[in-house]
């Protein structure tokens, strides 16, 4: 029999090094079905798009001032056709060709609303950044529901991510992807499963991705990770209270510094520790944004023209 349609909408901003192979990668995965793929494309470094025209894409370009995380996947996932579409970075390495069928072989369920798949943390990243990959993507597959009238957090850390995953278009007919700083994937996958959906996570379709970000980049990303959980929270459906997020960030801490002692990653860890302030504070300021001038704000939070295009964090979808 077979398979159903994917549609791939990948945005795109200066990845020369990455589009090559992860297009050749997609295109010869092992799926018995059609693919398409949809480039939305902010690069101006002028090879990006060279090397993406090499393959038969569609492309669009999108203002670099334009570009919103969920209205740009919005967008894009309108355009296409498919009925299972892929959201992905685009600076992944994808494991292997059978990736795509392990990815969308869950939607046979038909209460599968959303699946992502494990992340592996390059040999070249950081060991704070292995640590955070390696005990926020576990080698143990998971399904997640609502469990008593709420969310539980207790399967995997994360609920879902972009980087890696696929969502059912009809279930993204009726519930679009929000508009906001950041976190919108977790948003979207909150709403599937409060309208009846799971959300399935599967380690087995694993891709390669890290980064090693500077100290400045990770104050910022936290800001906005602040900002966008003083928003989640306030559904009471999930069930991840703020004294909760704390204890946990604590004993996370204590683990990455035992994962750089036992992995002989010792002289990191003064760096480590401004590394995880940062992201505390961050974290802690962004969670108490309302409180903070709007000039302050935008210097604080790394899209800083998000306070330009919209009034609050959230934005629903037309």
């Amino acid at each position: 029999m077979k398979e159903k349609k994917c549609s791939f909408i990948l945005p795109t901003m200066n990845v020369e090094k990455y589009i090559g192979p992860l297009l050749e990668n997609i295109f010869s995965q092992e799926y018995d079905g059609e693919i398409e793929v949809l480039i939305q494309d902010s690069s101006n470094d002028g090879i990006t798009p060279k090397i993406i025209k090499q393959f038969p894409v569609t492309y669009v370009w999108v203002e670099p001032d334009d570009y919103n995380y969920g209205k740009t996947r919005n967008e894009g996932a309108s355009i296409t056709d498919g009925e299972f579409l892929v959201f992905l970075s685009t600076d992944i390495e994808i494991i292997d060709n059978k990736w795509l069928a392990k990815l969308t072989g869950h939607f046979s369920d038909p209460a599968v609303a959303g699946v992502y798949g494990r992340q592996v943390p390059r040999k070249d990243c950081t060991p704070m950044e292995q640590c955070f990959i390696r005990h926020t993507y576990p080698p143990d597959s998971a399904t997640i529901a609502i469990e008593n009238g709420k969310v539980t957090r207790r399967q995997t850390p994360v609920i879902f991510s972009n980087v890696n995953s696929a969502i059912r278009r009809s279930v993204w007919e009726r519930i679009k992807i929000p508009e906001m700083l950041k976190g919108e994937e977790e948003e979207w996958a909150k709403r599937a499963l409060i309208d009846g959906g799971k959300i399935v996570y599967d380690a087995d379709a694993a891709v390669y991705h890290s980064h090693n970000y500077s100290l400045k980049r990770v104050f910022h990303d936290y800001f906005d990770t602040g900002v966008a959980y003083s928003v989640s929270k306030k559904n009471k459906i999930v069930e991840y209270p703020l004294r909760r997020f704390v204890a946990e960030g604590l004993i996370y801490i204590t683990g990455e510094y035992k994962f750089m002692l036992t992995n002989g990653y010792t002289s990191w860890i003064p760096y480590a520790i401004i590394y995880d302030e940062l992201k505390l504070l961050g974290m802690a300021l962004g969670y108490k944004h309302r409180y903070i001038p709007l000039r302050v704000k935008r210097a604080l939070c790394r899209k800083k023209n998000h306070w330009d295009q919209y009034d609050d964090v959230i934005k629903e979808p037309l």
